[in-house]
């Protein structure tokens, strides 16, 4: 029988994926007694229209100048976002190197712009 899958994923592709959505620290973080080297950001994968909606309300409340057509990609949302994913605080983002802020807001902007090339 003919298989008409398409563009099936290969399992190791399929782990690859998974990977991409581990944040590696820069160096060792420490949060309320915890040190922490990577940020597991799996959780991207569950997130809605509906949460994308929700996240940009409250950001826009909080800072209504904000061009709403960029919010996706400003760090407030993309912090917002992860908080709501990783059911970690805000605090927890906000105390982040700069680098490593850097970095989980490319990845969260990248995971959501990125798509898989199919129209």
């Amino acid at each position: 029988m003919e298989n008409l899958e398409k563009n099936p994923v290969p399992a190791e592709d399929a782990g690859a994926e998974e990977r991409a959505l581990v944040l590696k620290l820069s160096r060792p973080y420490a949060f309320e007694g915890q040190t922490h080297t990577e940020i597991d950001l799996g959780g991207l994968e569950t997130v809605t229209a509906g949460m994308l909606e929700r996240v940009s309300k409250t950001i826009l409340q909080q800072s209504p100048s904000l061009n709403p057509a960029m919010l996706e990609s400003t760090m407030p949302f993309c912090i917002e976002l992860v908080v709501r994913v990783t059911k970690r605080p805000y605090e927890f983002f906000r105390g982040l190197p700069v680098q490593d802020a850097m970095k989980l807001k490319a990845l969260v902007a990248n995971f959501l712009y990125g798509g898989d090339g199919e129209e």
